[in-house]
């Protein structure tokens, strides 16, 4: 029984993810196309686009400035201005020296843990919040329902909307990634092979505790996101016809 709810719980959140990594792509897509034929100008759409997201813009480059204090990188410069590079439009960024890939890797991934800790404080699961199935979609639901009856309730829903919108690392800052990956994959290997066999059973509740935590906060920015995903279609209609 416990496989089978591990295995229902890994599956949720691999659906929950998937399913809000499409629609925040769509949505994005969307809004850009929407902002530029309403302005009928790309340098005034791609301000408003910034402007629209300036709070996730500035908590995302916030936290890799002050995770880049904590590990002693050297900021050089913060750049909060949006800028288009080639195909893709940079909103912001923070200059900083060339550190070892470990500390980079944490650098780049500060925006996104800043980012699920304040959703979760916002309108964050319980421990008891379902996890799977189709109690975990009408728990976001409600829980938006929450938010939105609280004082000051569509500022709340505004700020959940940029920060899950703008908290996931650019490119640049997976950069390090991999480097890390690969010796955390081979050290991880080194001590499932020479620790205790309780090791991996005890990895495994780790990983599906922190799942389980993980699924509801993205299925909670899931029902923010799509019905604005579904007004920006119905609108980038009407503007074309």
């Amino acid at each position: 029984m416990a496989e089978r709810a591990h295995l229902e719980t890994g599956l949720a959140f691999l659906l929950t993810a998937g399913l809000l990594y499409l629609t925040q792509r769509a949505l994005h897509r969307n809004l850009q196309l929407a902002l530029h034929r309403l302005a009928r100008d790309p340098d005034a759409a791609i301000v408003l686009y910034w402007a629209l997201l300036f709070p996730g813009v500035l908590l995302h480059e916030l936290s890799h400035w002050i995770a880049a204090l904590l590990l002693g990188i050297r900021r050089y410069r913060f750049v909060f201005w949006p800028r288009r590079m080639g195909g893709r439009i940079r909103l912001g960024a923070v200059q900083l020296e060339e550190g070892d890939p470990f500390r980079m890797s944490l650098i780049g991934a500060a925006p996104l843990l800043t980012g699920i800790g304040v959703i979760a404080l916002m309108g964050g699961a319980e421990p008891s919040t379902p996890s799977s199935g189709l109690a975990l979609w009408a728990s976001a639901a409600q829980a938006l329902q929450g938010l939105l009856q609280r004082e000051g309730g569509g500022a709340l829903l505004y700020l959940l909307f940029t920060v899950g919108n703008a908290m996931w690392p650019s490119p640049s800052d997976r950069a390090a990634w991999p480097a890390v990956g690969i010796a955390g994959g081979a050290l991880l290997g080194l001590l499932l092979l020479a620790g205790p066999s309780s090791l991996l059973p005890a990895l495994a509740e780790v990983t599906v505790h922190l799942l389980s935590r993980l699924t509801p906060l993205f299925a909670l920015l899931l029902a923010v996101d799509l019905p604005i995903l579904i007004l920006l279609l119905a609108l980038n209609w009407l503007l074309s016809r």
